[in-house]
């Protein structure tokens, strides 16, 4: 067994690049100015990242930078939007030949728009439903919850024949509510605070309902002047957890739009997380549960006080795809992360089966990363250790 230990005072190093990419010039973005578009160096890893286009040697943010934490009340559903969405891409533009940029054609204001309640005088282009015509404002809420919590669009490049980059792929993920909160208002100026559950039928029913509008605005005359109409376009609806989950949502439809036409059969996706270790974990994935297990209390019993350990399974198609564990513990000296992190090492290849990524982080109580290990399928574990 051996294990490859890399003391990091910063972040990850990324892999030099084979060979040198050439500059391309690109009138995409801004039309009355060139601008120079390069891609970064790809990072060697099996998850097989997409490269990003940078313009003028500077990142391009997407439109709706930021906008995502004002409408989606858990983190770890942000996250797992962004990074599930690379993972559907990949299925329709190959990342050896695609590259990526985060959207640039929803605009902010019209995101803002789509995202509220549809208005036939105020808001006509909103994509949640209409409150209703009952009395009591609570049943107005529950009868008509807001369904859509947020779009999220990303774009993949490639180059033309003559060796510009021209847009080739849209995809957009469409997170939505599983619990619509909101609140009412009292004569005396107090709110009162409530929550729905919405079932998944109805999700996934409203979610193609919402996808199927959102394709006819994107291949209307009138958005960016029809040049969607030609672009095949990927559509896939994410579940959101309640807002104190301790798991991130998950997918479970995609469609795609091929160029000049409408979304094409629907397909599930059958994805879940589960909390290790949690009763759901026992029940749904007993040999990662079992495994985890044991590999807690190795790590518990390697110092004479209580560390916590806690892992996050993705799965799917009931298979495990990557386990990320975390270890919170009082710092108490570089040398102690070291040995834990050592040891953590040694015993993730003992307890765990060796064909999925696992990922562990050790940090410090106030929140300071101290070391992480990534072991690959069918390799030797690699440990990160920060100054």
């Amino acid at each position: 067994m051996s294990i490859l230990v890399i003391f990091l005072s910063g972040c990850f190093q990324i892999l030099p690049q084979e060979e040198e990419e050439e500059a391309i010039i690109d009138e995409s973005i801004d039309s009355e100015e060139e601008q120079v578009v390069e891609v970064v160096p790809p990072i060697l890893t099996p998850d097989n990242y997409y490269q990003s286009v940078i313009y003028d040697g500077t990142y391009l943010h997407g439109e709706s930078r930021g906008f995502g934490t004002a409408v989606v009340d858990n983190r770890m559903d942000l996250d797992q939007l962004e990074m599930g969405l690379t993972r559907i891409a990949q299925q329709h533009f190959d990342p050896d030949t695609y590259f990526f940029r985060e959207g640039q054609f929803i605009k902010r204001d019209q995101l803002n728009s789509w995202l509220m309640r549809y208005n036939e005088e105020t808001n006509p282009t909103g994509l949640n439903p209409a409150l209703g015509d009952e009395k009591d404002q609570k049943e107005r809420e529950e009868n008509h919850p807001r369904y859509l919590s947020h779009i999220l669009e990303h774009n993949y490049l490639v180059k033309s024949e003559d060796g510009q980059m021209k847009l080739g792929g849209i995809v957009l993920g469409l997170s939505l509510n599983s619990v619509y909160n909101f609140r009412t208002e009292t004569e005396d100026g107090l709110y009162n605070f409530y929550e729905t559950v919405i079932p998944d039928d109805v999700i996934e029913r409203e979610g193609k309902r919402i996808a199927e509008e959102i394709l006819s605005r994107l291949r209307s005359g009138e958005f960016e002047d029809g040049a969607f109409q030609d672009i095949p376009i990927v559509i896939a609806l994410f579940r959101e957890q309640p807002r104190q989950s301790a798991i991130p949502g998950n997918f479970i439809s995609q469609a795609k739009a091929d160029p000049g036409n409408a979304l094409q059969r629907w397909q599930e996706i059958n994805e879940q997380y589960y909390l290790f270790p949690s009763s759901e974990a026992s029940e749904h994935a007993r040999g990662e549960a079992d495994q985890f297990q044991r590999f807690k209390d190795d790590v518990q019993g390697f110092f004479d006080s209580y560390i916590g350990v806690v892992g996050k399974g993705r799965y799917l198609d009931n298979k495990i795809q990557e386990l990320s564990i975390e270890i919170p513990i009082r710092f108490q000296g570089k040398a102690e992360i070291v040995a834990l992190t050592q040891y953590a090492a040694s015993q993730l290849q003992q307890r765990f089966d060796p064909n999925y990524k696992i990922s562990l982080k050790v940090s410090s109580v106030s929140g300071k990363l101290e070391s992480l290990i990534v072991q690959n399928p069918g390799s030797e574990p690699i440990i990160h250790i920060f100054d």
